[in-house]
């Protein structure tokens, strides 16, 4: 970008012979005849260096250097007078002077002059350029810190505002649909007119950085919102990563400020490039981390999945087992059972209770066998199977006539805590007083030295929820979650399917079965039904040989 210097004698002759020099050097110049004239050429441009004779109407060329540099601090200044002194060499260089010409000069010596202060300058400029890199690292260290990014675009707008000494910035990014937004602004701006669709448009389409002012802007609209808001140029900046632009850079500068230079378009591209990569980065790593997460549930699912299938295979297989020993063990024990318990009647009839000792043994003989029948009716029932008969019926009438139909010893002390007002319920009576008369039975059982069981009814969720709570022993943590599975058993007597097909009943009305316990301090199951209006009647298929 062409350099700019500000060329200032009250001599035009000297003036012009200056100008002409230094533009057929490459240099953009102006010219002044007075300080006053220049400080006015100050107020509204931006220059590179200053070359001033030191004695001019009005302000002396000192003074008018002090001012320059209180405007532009990096400003390069060149002295020339054809009254030199030492004293006045002093004040010059301490004044910000590069170098001092003395009068009459040759164009080498001017061009050397100039060569050694602007040398100054880049100098300046590219220790602002290192420096900058700081800025740069802190971003870079931000985004490995963190993965906000409206708190990594919001620190490089405020680096690119204050690096490119500019009035404002503004960051855009692309969505998912590609649509441009705003994720970040620096500085006191207009924003609408950096969001003007064509200059948005210019930044994504340019393969570099691109100055644009209000005398080239693509449309009359952006060219009088650039004027209006007092606006000089505009740097557009593509945020570039290898698949294309993600978004643009904004940086605006107002009249008076420095021009767009070379080392701010550079800064400004590593910068958005930087920016952008840092994003596309975080992008990516959020990306593979939601695969990772996805892969490991789909992972849990497979694997639960196949727990689930095996538990299922091991329970056909059970089924199996026990349809194959259920004919067998009706066809082969019913019979002597029937002869045992028989024969078991007749001798308390022919004996009489006369013998104490020999009629304990034959009640003991009677129970056994009723033990063992019930054993081959859970066993039968197992197998067999038919679809569940439901129609609405009153819960609480359920549970009393189950409780009619139990057998509860004198130790068993029994609380009923039934709601009044409860919905009908759609059910089989006869396999729902079979559910809970195996809980009944259960409880009992887990309280063979006494206790209380709690029979309560409760409307909860839009289901009906019938709880038994016992005061036993409770169910060992460990047993818990086997206690519905098929011949598992914790008891001495039975063949552990009073549950399971406690269980297949619930389920097979739509409904579920849980147990809570805490040890040494009883169990409770809970039966939950769905409710049903009044007069419906389902059929509905148990599923025991699904």
């Amino acid at each position: 970008m062409m350099q700019r210097i500000l060329v200032v004698d009250d001599e035009p002759a000297i003036a012009d012979f200056c100008s002409r020099i230094l533009q057929r050097e490459g240099y953009d110049t102006r010219v002044a005849s007075s300080g006053e004239a220049a400080l006015a050429l100050i107020e509204s441009e931006w220059f590179d260096l200053l070359l001033t004779d030191i004695v001019l109407p009005g302000i002396t060329g000192v003074d008018l250097l002090l001012e320059a540099r209180r405007r532009m601090p990096d400003i390069a200044a060149v002295i020339m007078t054809g009254h030199g002194s030492i004293e006045l060499a002093v004040r010059a260089l301490r004044a910000g002077a590069h170098d001092f010409m003395l009068k009459p000069f040759t164009v080498t010596d001017l061009s050397e002059a100039m060569e050694h202060a602007l040398s100054r300058v880049r100098l300046v400029e590219e220790n602002h350029r290192l420096n900058a890199l700081l800025p740069l690292l802190s971003i870079s260290k931000l985004a490995l810190e963190s993965p906000d990014a409206d708190a990594l675009l919001g620190r490089a707008a405020d680096m690119a505002r204050a690096e490119g000494r500019a009035a404002g910035v503004a960051i855009f990014l692309a969505d998912e649909t590609g649509r441009l937004r705003l994720r970040a602004v620096s500085g006191a701006l207009h924003i609408d007119v950096l969001g003007a669709p064509d200059l948005l448009r210019a930044a994504m389409e340019s393969e570099g950085a691109r100055v644009v002012t209000r005398h080239d802007a693509a449309s009359v609209e952006t060219r009088a919102a650039i004027e209006s808001a007092g606006i000089a140029a505009v740097l557009l900046v593509p945020m570039r990563v290898p698949s294309g632009a993600v978004g643009a850079l904004l940086l605006a500068k107002t009249e008076g400020q420095p021009p767009v230079t070379a080392g701010d378009a550079e800064l400004m591209t590593v910068l958005g490039s930087q920016v952008a990569a840092l994003l596309e980065n975080t992008r990516l790593v959020n990306r593979l981390e939601a695969w990772n997460h996805e892969l490991e549930q789909r992972l849990e699912d497979y694997a639960r999945d196949l727990a689930e299938a095996q538990e299922r295979l091991i329970q056909q297989e059970r089924l199996a087992v026990i349809g194959k020993l259920g004919a067998g063990v009706a066809h082969e024990l019913r019979n002597p059972l029937g002869v045992i318990g028989n024969s078991a009647y007749y001798l308390t009839a022919l004996l009489g209770r006369a013998d104490a000792k020999v009629a304990r043994h034959l009640d003991i003989i009677r129970e056994e066998v009723q033990v063992s029948n019930g054993i081959i009716s859970d066993l039968m029932g197992f197998v067999k199977g038919r679809d569940i008969q439901a129609a609405p019926v009153d819960p609480n009438a359920v549970v009393r006539a189950t409780i009619e139909r139990a057998l509860l010893p004198a130790s068993i002390a029994l609380r009923l805590d039934l709601a009044e007002g409860l919905s009908m319920v759609a059910m089989d009576q006869d396999r729902m007083e079979q559910v809970f008369l195996n809980l009944i039975n259960n409880a009992v059982q887990a309280m063979p030295d006494g206790g209380a069981l709690t029979i309560a009814t409760r409307i909860h969720d839009g289901h009906v929820r019938f709880s038994f709570a016992d005061t036993g022993g409770g169910i060992r943590p460990e047993d818990r979650e086997r206690i519905f599975e098929p011949l598992f058993t914790t008891r001495a007597k039975g063949f552990g399917l009073g549950l399971s097909i406690a269980q297949q009943h619930v389920k097979a009305h739509g409904g579920e079965i849980v147990v809570t316990s805490v040890p040494d301090a009883g169990a409770c199951f809970i039966v939950s039904l769905p409710l049903a209006p009044a007069g419906r009647r389902t059929s509905v298929p148990d599923g025991r040989h699904a």
